[in-house]
């Protein structure tokens, strides 16, 4: 019996093996389809559950709305210019719009974003293969990059454009050696448009390759002056604000970095502050993002120079959402982990049960800390109202003015004049809250959000004839009657 499955068990290896050589774009595609269709449903399913909010699916999607129905020009959804719009330098967003102008509906971006995502995975096989001519190789490299639980950080929380940032950067790495150049720029000014920080990306990927050939060719000069150039822009807005009169205001850089933190370096006590918060945390995310590739990373750390200012800002900073795996900045990492592990685990080849036991960390990593893991406590699920509001929504015109919370922004972001933070002189012509929701009583004065949105709907309810004409459970519709 013990002979006989151990036969069984030879030839189903074999079988395996011969499959794997011949048709290898097959694992790969199994690999991806099932994270897409998992990334996808999780984002759907947050959406419905009220889960996504004004940061940031809302914001995105009204943006987009709003300039492609005309409201605002090209310019205020690609740069930080007028309030109320992104206020990062993302032209990348106007390639997303035409695919959002297809099916206007907020669920597109979190399509979207799934996509990209989990595309990343092919340059990076092609890349993995090219360096070590091992497909099994290659593909535990892919499965493991799909399994990052920092990398389904941006899977869990609304859209960002961010997450094209590993398909770029590792289209970047496998289309530099290759004799045509057209991809190569096509990927480096890809990455550039994603967001402000893609200039750091840049920088460091030029030092990376002119460290690694020794030489500074055409393709790495461009990739540098072309991301000091982006750098440049930034500087200079956030230190002489130059720009303005685009209404990009001046200190932009320093917000983005460190919102209403104090600057670590205005002071030494600011410095100690900063360096000490939340140093559990910031190792726990460490670990966890770079899960099980300790070792590569100072191996191979010419292939992590791109990651070093970020590991400088994980460290440095006193944000919450810097050191915490939910979070849409780990892929300012999580690219360069797997190109340092490339050469790591093709270096360990031939110790299977090495290779093995990583595996199995990475795995165990992932079904402990990743927010997708099917052990996890708070995978979301379908708002009793999601249909009823959306419903609300569809029955309202678009040019009307309306007041909303957080949770319910995406919902209504397909309308020209939504917004959490109502300040013109003319009351809105419609309230929509739920009283149940904890976001309905959120305020952030550091974000320019001093009243509560029951503050407001409290002040307006009874400064101004509304009529409650919808009730259901904690949901409130109210519209302006006459008076």
């Amino acid at each position: 019996m013990f002979i006989r499955c151990n036969s069984a068990l030879s030839q189903a290896r074999k079988i395996i093996r011969i499959r794997l050589e011949k048709y290898p774009w097959l694992i790969l595609a199994l690999f991806g389809t099932l994270s897409f269709t998992i990334f996808t449903v999780y984002s759907f399913e947050r959406y419905l559950a009220f889960q996504t909010n004004f940061f940031d699916l809302g914001l995105d999607t009204n943006s987009i709305w709003r300039t492609i129905n005309g409201y605002d020009s090209w310019t205020s959804l690609i740069i930080p210019s007028t309030p109320g719009h992104i206020n990062h330098i993302s032209p990348i967003l106007g390639l997303v719009a035409f695919g959002y102008a297809l099916v206007p509906d907020p669920r597109t971006l979190l399509l979207i974003q799934a996509a990209a995502v989990t595309l990343a995975v092919v340059p990076l096989y092609l890349l993995a293969f090219r360096e070590t001519g091992n497909q099994l190789l290659s593909l535990i490299v892919s499965g493991l990059y799909l399994a990052n639980p920092a990398l389904h950080g941006i899977i869990r929380f609304d859209f960002h454009v961010e997450s094209f940032i590993p398909l770029f950067v590792f289209l970047i790495y496998f289309t530099y050696p290759r004799q045509s150049p057209t991809m190569f720029y096509l990927s480096l000014g890809a990455m550039l448009s994603t967001i402000e920080y893609s200039a750091i990306l840049g920088t460091g990927i030029a030092l990376s390759f002119w460290l690694a050939t020794k030489r500074l060719d055409k393709r790495i000069l461009v990739t540098l002056l072309g991301s000091l150039a982006l750098l440049a822009i930034i500087v200079a807005s956030t230190f002489a604000g130059v720009f303005e009169s685009w209404n990009w205001h001046a200190n932009w850089l320093t917000g983005q970095f460190l919102g209403s933190s104090p600057a670590f370096w205005s002071s030494p006590d600011a410095f100690l502050a900063s360096l000490t918060y939340g140093i559990p945390a910031k190792i726990t995310y460490l670990l966890v993002a770079t899960a099980p590739m300790w070792i590569a990373l100072p191996k191979y750390s010419s292939r992590m120079i791109p990651a070093a200012p970020w590991l400088a800002v994980v460290i440095l900073s006193s944000r919450y959402s810097y050191s915490n795996v939910n979070f849409q900045y780990s892929v300012f990492l999580v690219p360069f982990v797997y190109l340092a592990a490339i050469p790591f685990l093709y270096g360990i080849l031939r110790h299977r049960r090495v290779i093995l036991g990583l595996i199995t960390i990475a795995l165990s990593v992932t079904f402990l800390y990743s927010a997708l893991s099917p052990t996890a406590s708070n995978w979301p699920a379908a708002n009793p109202l999601a249909s009823t509001v959306a419903s609300i929504s569809n029955g309202l015109p678009q040019n009307v003015t309306i007041l909303t919370e957080s949770d319910l922004y995406p919902q209504l972001s397909n309308k020209a004049y939504v917004s959490l933070n109502y300040s013109s002189p003319e009351p809105p012509q419609y309230i929509l809250v739920n009283f149940d929701s904890a976001w309905y009583n959120w305020t952030s004065p550091a974000l320019g959000f001093p009243l509560s949105s029951r503050d407001q709907t409290e002040r307006l309810t009874s400064q101004y004839p509304y009529q409650l004409v919808f009730q259901d459970q904690g949901l409130h519709l109210y519209r302006l009657g006459p008076g």
